[in-house]
């Protein structure tokens, strides 16, 4: 067994699963593997460990179909052979091909007004639920590593994560395990390259137009550059943040059909507070990212006491309604869905401010200083070119419902007489940027 082996084994048990106790009791292990060296290095490396326990293994790739056709059915394809090799040299393995509609991953990113990214990944995850329950499988392992795992504690400290998200990835969720995510990248390329074992490489990794990609590229090289233990500081924080969140989720305890809360809510820190917005919107059905800005304005109404006893207060986000009276706090479903948003803001210099529809950043360069505001019917965007765009294109290109539109911020110029919009920042509700670059930047 190679020292990398040893390393999964070793995070397999800090997953909870140990071989002989799942040998014992006839178990099934998972494996989602996509044809990157994460993944095959996965699972190559678990059918060496399970072979001497008779363990069968059963392995997942899905094909989204958001990428060239020759390139997502290549990654098939090579998945395909690779598990084959495996199986033709003794090892008890199996795969499933899911096969995503074309056009399926775009058609959820517009209904749902989300990402390309995010929206894969739905799909992708409903996929595995599913083959899960289909092979009664006792865990299904993914192949997050120590490296994704720094560079999500970045990407969601740089858009201003809560408690819950500054833990980062973890390990165990359900019956979902990561036993490489204490394993560094270069260590796993070096295991596949000692063993003469090949792997795919998505083409999109080198696109700087995705945050963890600009992270991966140019943060984390400038990082490992000029701070040293850098990495182990950022893992301590994130250990810290989880262990917090388990905290806080044992004192606010809500059973998944609960809307509200009682008045003791009132007399709560905001931290806690916030976790019970939280709670209650999830609970009422909320699938994307609530502003952390609008969470503080909710908790902001219970500064004042004649707010909460003396009458009604309603706060709406999207189709959610956030009430606030005597009785406590409680969070529904609205019959009408607040599509007016109105903004404006003078911003003096670059970094991160608050929208409504989160945490946004202006770069430097521009000639400070902007207005940041919500769209307006009419407005057009400069160009590189040195042209400009209808807005409205920008955003039927990206596939933005009307309802979102005046949630998304342009920034525009006020000292030019033109006063030209220079910015969409659409990243967050997972679009890209739109930053029309001049020469200072």
């Amino acid at each position: 067994m190679s020292d990398f082996e040893d390393l999964v084994r070793e995070g397999l048990l800090n997953c909870h699963i140990h071989l002989p106790n799942v040998s014992h009791d006839g178990g099934i292990i998972g494996a989602a593997v996509s044809g990157g060296a994460d993944s095959v290095s996965l699972l190559v490396s678990l059918c060496h460990l399970l072979k001497p326990h008779s363990i069968p293994l059963k392995v997942i790739t899905v094909n989204h179909y958001i990428r060239q056709e020759s390139e997502t059915c290549g990654d098939v394809d090579f998945v395909k052979q690779l598990c084959q090799s495996l199986k033709n040299q003794g090892y008890d393995v199996e795969l499933t091909v899911h096969e995503l509609q074309k056009g399926q991953v775009a058609a959820l990113a517009e209904k749902k007004s989300i990402g390309i990214e995010a929206a894969a990944r739905e799909l992708r995850y409903e996929a595995f639920d599913k083959f899960i329950k289909q092979n009664n499988l006792k865990c299904l392992c993914l192949a997050h590593n120590k490296n994704d795992q720094l560079e999500t504690l970045l990407m969601r400290f740089l858009q201003g994560a809560g408690t819950d998200s500054a833990a980062g990835i973890p390990q165990v969720r359900g019956k979902y395990i990561r036993p490489l995510l204490d394993i560094e990248r270069t260590e796993i390329e070096d295991y596949l390259t000692q063993n003469n074992i090949t792997w795919r490489t998505d083409s999109t990794n080198s696109d700087t137009a995705y945050l963890r990609n600009r992270i991966r590229s140019k943060l984390v090289p400038l990082l490992n550059e000029n701070f040293a233990g850098w990495d182990k500081a950022v893992l301590t924080g994130a250990q810290k943040a989880a262990d917090d969140s388990e905290v806080l989720s044992q004192i606010i305890v809500m059973e998944p059909d609960e809307l509200s809360w009682d008045d003791s809510f009132y007399e709560f820190p905001r931290g806690l507070q916030i976790r019970v917005l939280l709670k209650l919107a999830n609970n009422a059905g909320c699938s994307t990212r609530i502003p952390y800005a609008f969470l503080q304005d909710v908790c902001d109404c219970v500064k004042y006491a004649d707010n909460y006893n003396r009458r009604k207060v309603e706060k709406r986000f999207e189709d959610l309604c956030f009430t606030l009276d005597e009785k406590g706090v409680s969070v529904k479903k609205c019959q009408e869905v607040q599509n007016e948003i109105v903004f404006s803001a003078i911003i003096e210099k670059s970094g991160f401010y608050e929208a409504p529809a989160g945490r946004v950043f202006i770069p430097e360069g521009f000639n400070f200083p902007l207005r940041i505001r919500s769209w307006c019917p009419g407005d057009e965007v400069q160009t590189a070119d040195g042209g400009t765009k209808k807005v409205a294109d920008v955003f039927s290109d990206w596939h933005v419902p009307q309802e979102k539109r005046q949630c998304i911020p342009v920034v525009q110029e006020l000292k030019p007489p033109e006063q030209k919009i220079v910015c969409i920042l659409g990243s967050s509700f997972g679009y890209k940027d739109w930053i029309v670059k001049n020469e200072k930047m």
